[in-house]
């Protein structure tokens, strides 16, 4: 199996409509396991129970449910708009997915269809005393279910959608895609040296967002051509159709084109998978939503510094821990580029030093978080130093005052003695 298939797959399994159809589907194969299991059950093994009390267990199953699944599906979307109106319309894809959300949803419907279908065979008699008595168990185990899977959610509804736990979902999802890219560095391939390109090029057919690269599938046109293939674009590019999205060293086809093509995956928008930029870009999105005019919320920034610091610090450790160029290479025949290491500084920092220009708390705040992130790592020194001057240079410009430009200086500096009040800050 591809790795383009199992990647459209595990997208797949994040949709809500799949999991309620799996509910569902199981529900209807409790009905039909009920109906198919009844004869073989002994007349003095099955319980004497009444139609009537089955019936009204499964009408107070089917209008409950209903109900519930109405509100639960209400809450989601209330939820979605809360996240993005507070935090940032990237951030909703994170709660889109959440696995709980969407089982909870897939229960509640998956009850309901299971009690609608039964009361049907009721009616019609199609259960003898064993089918009754089958139903009757799984009518105890779906409410059982129900019940445990209700008290989780009501549980769950105290947290959902509040900004504290976007930037901890955020967090993960991030620290997974890390995870995920250090595993395979160049993406399994060989490391692509700076100006290592092959003479013929192939263009993007279409604009949009990369969201993934399949690497075997370049492996194989690789061995089939008999040459060597450049991959000029990773999961989170932006790509026209001018866009070189790989090369090769020979000729090519429209076939073979169309075929390195199909390897990478173009869509809409960005995903979290495999793009460990797009976490610190949506943190970036979050901070600036902060300290807009009409929100002014300066604790959420300092929130933002201390996560991304935190995340960065997780990857410093994780990259230590194994080093990129102690990577296996799965893929020999494909080089792909080395992810820029001060872009996931840029992504979360610049907007901060932009939007924030005119706050000296956040200002402090952020030179010093700036000099952490220097200290955690070569390759994010060269990207912090240049964020904190140009954090500086636009704080000069928003018009603070002598003792304020006095204690944003002091922080960018060696002195970590507080040159004014709003310099003891910290995340």
């Amino acid at each position: 199996m591809s790795e383009k298939l199992v990647f459209m797959l595990q997208r797949l399994a994040r949709k809500t409509w799949v999991r309620c159809s799996l509910f569902a589907v199981l529900a209807c194969a409790a009905v039909m396991l009920s109906t198919w299991a009844g004869p073989y059950i002994p007349d003095g093994v099955a319980l004497d129970l009444g139609s009537d009390a089955l019936e009204s267990l499964l009408n107070i199953l089917a209008s409950s449910m209903l109900t519930v699944s109405i509100f639960s599906a209400s809450t989601m979307v209330a939820s979605f708009a809360a996240v993005a109106n507070s935090a940032t319309p990237r951030a909703s894809q994170l709660l889109i997915e959440d696995s709980t959300v969407q089982n909870t949803l897939a229960v509640f419907i998956g009850a309901f269809l299971y009690s609608v279908i039964a009361l049907v065979g009721l009616h019609a008699h199609v259960y003898g005393d064993g089918g009754r008595l089958v139903l009757f168990g799984f009518t105890l185990v779906i409410l059982l279910v129900v019940v445990v899977v209700l008290l989780r959610w009501i549980d769950y509804l105290s947290v959902l959608g509040r900004l504290g736990e976007t930037m901890n979902r955020l967090e993960r999802v991030t620290r997974k895609a890390i995870d995920q890219r250090l595993e395979k560095p160049f993406l399994g391939g060989r490391r692509q040296q700076p100006d290592e390109r092959g003479a013929h090029a192939v263009r993007s057919d279409t604009t949009g967002f990369v969201q993934h690269v399949s690497m075997d599938l370049l492996q194989a046109q690789a061995k089939a051509l008999e040459t060597t293939l450049h991959v000029h674009v990773l999961p989170g590019a932006f790509v026209a159709p001018d866009t070189v999205i790989a090369s090769a060293d020979v000729p090519l086809d429209a076939d073979a084109q169309q075929a390195l093509r199909d390897a990478v995956l173009i869509g809409d928008g960005r995903t979290f998978d495999h793009d460990p930029r797009f976490g610190f870009v949506v943190m970036g999105e979050v901070a600036a939503r902060a300290m807009s005019a009409s929100i002014n919320d300066p604790g959420t920034a300092l929130g933002v510094m201390a996560t991304a610091l935190r995340t960065l610090g997780y990857w410093a450790q994780q990259t230590r821990a194994q080093p990129e160029e102690g990577r296996p290479v799965t893929f020999d025949r494909v080089s792909a580029p080395a992810l820029r290491h001060g872009g996931m500084v840029e992504d979360v920092f610049e907007p901060l030093a932009r939007y924030a220009a005119g706050s000296v708390e956040v200002g402090v705040a952020l030179q010093r978080a700036l000099r952490s992130v220097a200290a955690l790592h070569p390759s994010l020194a060269p990207a912090s130093d240049r964020l904190s001057a140009y954090a500086l240079e636009r704080a000069a410009g928003a018009a603070l005052c002598g003792s304020d430009m006095a204690a944003l200086r002091s922080a960018a500096g060696a002195d970590e003695r507080p040159a004014h009040p709003g310099a003891g800050t910290q995340i």
